[in-house]
């Protein structure tokens, strides 16, 4: 079911931000002319992937430095912490709709 997130021009001035829509935190990025929307969760320790940071089509979280495809959701970076990898897995990811300016988010 498609949810109105917000308005296009908005996230194109501020980049990236995070919106709940049906209890469901999700991350919106416009990265590249393209807008990618993912789970606001890092799955090592549930930290908010939008206080990461992004950067060539993924963003990682600031807790452990796990980093994820913006498109996918695959995991590409482990946390860690110095030599010490932990536990992580892929997010999800969430199909965007623009129409009429606004970005909708298909749950």
């Amino acid at each position: 079911m498609l949810y109105e997130a917000m308005e296009l021009s908005e996230l194109i001035q501020v980049f990236k931000r995070k919106v709940v829509i049906e209890d469901t935190a999700i991350l919106i990025v416009w990265l590249n002319d393209q807008v990618y929307a993912i789970k606001d969760r890092c799955t090592h320790f549930g930290a908010s992937l939008s206080k990461g940071t992004i950067d060539q089509n993924k963003v990682t979280c600031n807790s452990h430095g796990a980093s994820f495809d913006l498109a996918t959701g695959q995991l590409i970076h482990k946390p860690h912490i110095g030599p010490l990898k932990m536990p992580a897995k892929d997010t999800k990811t969430f199909p965007t709709v623009i129409k009429e300016g606004k970005i909708y988010i298909d749950l």
